[in-house]
């Protein structure tokens, strides 16, 4: 049975009341890999009882009490994705579709609207916490999800073009949870329904507001946002002593007369994650809805594992998820895969099984982890890393074997570093588990981009490279790689990108995956876009902030020629473009070889 969205569907259960109702911008799928669904079945495997107000028409204050008032709070999220990045193109041009609503349709849409509306507002946590706020102000909320969690400190806000507030205070929220909040969630809640206050609580991966911050102990103080907005310096400070503690300090900001309070990271076990995955989930939509876009993405996909210690500067993982990377057991991926498979509809394909980088599954650290989690050194591999390549290549097989499965694809994207990219990984890549092509983010052909990004040097993507183009001959398999690039990254100049396109040439990797790069709050990419230096090391970093000429720039990588010129209202198609054209032929040795006209 789905959590109930209407009074209706409480009365079926015999409901008054909720417990606690979860706001989201996003559509009901009740599906381990949709934030409201996890909450939801988390909060009710504790006995709670909890609705969903899935995609309100938020111009209606009334409309967020569609399930009454609930007892113990409001749970709100800003949806799988920041709104601002949902909303808006890295030339900040609207967006004209939304993968979490219905057909991928942005707006709402019906009889007798004289104007259509965004379903998923700008700003969306700001927006409904004032929404529910102007109807009922005595009820606790929480904020939650991506869109909370990045902004959670004062920090820089490249839409408006200013230093914000921590998130916390804009919304008027009480209670703020960072990270995968499944199991701080369950504590803020038992917490306020025994009756503390918000600004009393202290718990592992939240951040409260308090007037007096006395008697914290070992607290880390941030410059205060008054000096944060107005001085760099402080700016960067700030964000430095933000990154070095990544989570494992308590963290004070002030704010005005009051200050933020952010207490460490909660860290999950590996069993704590197999419960979670474990929970009763229907895998498909509620039946108002009938085709979400991302659900079809991710239906028969498998999350094996959290985290990632990739330390990439301009990706929101790590501050969001944690460096720690936190394995499900094989037994609960299985029994995952089994589920799947007994499902009507079915037709045999295992979508992914992976998570923020597949090849991380499994790895864990000889010394149980240290402060810098730099287990991918720019020469070789920390000493302490011990790679879990082995265990996901058992993984992959085991699901192939279940009945009912016939294929099982990765298609989340795969680090290629040695110690976590072996020969034996790559030629089952080749061989079993690439439903088209292998996804990998070299990023940059600049040496100085990619130190600037903490990505490897392009001669280990060449090593990479050279490994894998040797395995699919020795297999008789077609290599297919799709590159990552972004373009525009703060030190990037017109010479860098001349060195990309160098790159790419060399490599004869070509395509339309090339995004121009988007300043997400408090990344250290961001930082270096505002401060135009690293936060960290100093270096200047010049960065290009005219759309016109980032566009051009991403043309010319597209094309592979820096003398390219964009056509006016020109957009590429890859299927098109001649250079992504193969020729398959076969010696009479019946090597498989592919060539590029």
């Amino acid at each position: 049975m789905f959590l109930p969205t209407t009074k209706k569907e409480m009365k079926n259960r015999k409901w008054d009341q909720c417990d606690v109702v979860i706001v989201t911008p996003d559509a009901y799928i009740d599906h381990p890999s949709f934030a409201m669904a996890v909450l939801g079945r988390m909060l009710e495997s504790r006995g709670y009882r909890v609705g969903i107000i899935s995609q309100p028409k938020w111009k209606d204050p009334q409309s967020f009490l569609e399930l009454g008032i609930p007892k113990i709070a409001f749970a709100v999220s800003g949806g799988a994705m920041d709104s601002m990045v949902m909303n808006y193109t890295a030339s900040k041009i609207p967006r004209n579709d939304d993968a979490y609503c219905e057909k991928g349709e942005p707006y709402f849409s019906q009889k007798g609207d004289a104007k259509k509306y965004r379903i998923r507002p700008d700003r969306t946590i700001n927006v409904y916490t004032s929404q529910i706020r102007s109807v009922c102000r005595d009820v606790p909320i929480i904020i939650g999800g991506i869109e909370a969690s990045m902004r959670r400190i004062a920090h820089y806000d490249w839409w408006s073009d200013s230093v914000r507030r921590s998130i916390l205070f804009d919304s008027k929220a009480d209670i703020l949870i960072y990270g995968m909040g499944e199991y701080p969630l369950v504590d803020c809640i038992r917490a306020l329904s025994e009756g503390q206050n918000p600004d009393t609580m202290e718990i592992f991966g939240t951040a409260v507001i308090r007037k007096s911050t006395e008697g914290i102990p070992d607290a880390v103080a941030l410059p205060s946002f008054a000096d944060v907005k107005e001085k760099k310096e402080a700016f960067q400070e700030a964000f430095t002593l933000f990154y070095e503690n990544r989570d494992i300090k308590t963290l004070v900001q002030p704010h005005d007369t009051r200050s933020l309070v952010q207490f460490p990271r909660r860290l999950l076990t590996p069993e704590e994650l197999d419960a979670v995955y474990a929970l009763p989930f229907k895998r498909e939509p509620h039946p108002r809805y009938r085709d979400i876009p991302a659900f079809r993405m991710i239906e028969h996909s498998v999350t094996s594992h959290r985290g990632c210690y990739g330390r990439c500067s301009f990706c929101s993982i790590t501050a969001h998820q944690g460096p720690e990377i936190v394995s499900r057991s094989k037994k609960s991926i299985m029994q995952e895969i089994e589920q799947i498979a007994s499902k009507t509809g079915f037709t045999g394909t295992i979508t992914d099984i992976g998570g923020p980088s597949a090849n991380m599954y499994a790895s864990s650290c000889k010394i149980g982890g240290c402060r810098d989690h730099d287990c991918l050194k720019e020469e070789s591999a920390c000493k302490n890393l011990i790679s879990g390549t082995k265990d996901y290549l058992e993984v992959l097989k085991n699901a192939g074997d279940v009945r009912g499965v016939k294929h099982v694809f990765i298609s989340s994207g795969l680090r290629f570093d040695p110690a976590l990219m072996d020969d034996e990984l790559i030629r089952a890549c080749i061989r079993h588990h690439t439903p088209g092509r292998i996804k990998i983010a070299p990023e940059s052909g600049s040496e100085k981009v990619l130190r600037l990004m903490g990505k490897p040097a392009s001669k280990k993507f060449m090593e990479f490279l050279k490994r894998a183009k040797n395995i699919s001959l020795k297999e008789d398999m077609p290599l297919k790689v799709t590159p990552y690039i972004i373009a525009g990254h703060p030190g990037e100049e017109i010479t860098e990108t001349e060195e990309t396109i160098r790159f790419l040439n060399k490599t004869k990797l070509y395509g339309n995956q090339v995004q121009i790069f988007t300043p997400t709050p408090l990344t250290r990419s961001t930082a270096m876009y505002y401060l135009g230096y690293d936060p960290v090391t100093g270096e200047i970093t010049h960065t290009e902030k005219n759309t016109k000429i980032l566009e051009e720039r991403k043309f010319k990588i597209i094309n592979g020629d820096i003398n390219a010129k964009k056509p006016d209202g020109h957009k590429h198609d890859a299927k098109k473009d001649p250079r992504n054209k193969t020729k398959m032929t076969h010696k009479k040795t019946g090597n498989l070889k592919k060539y590029r006209d």
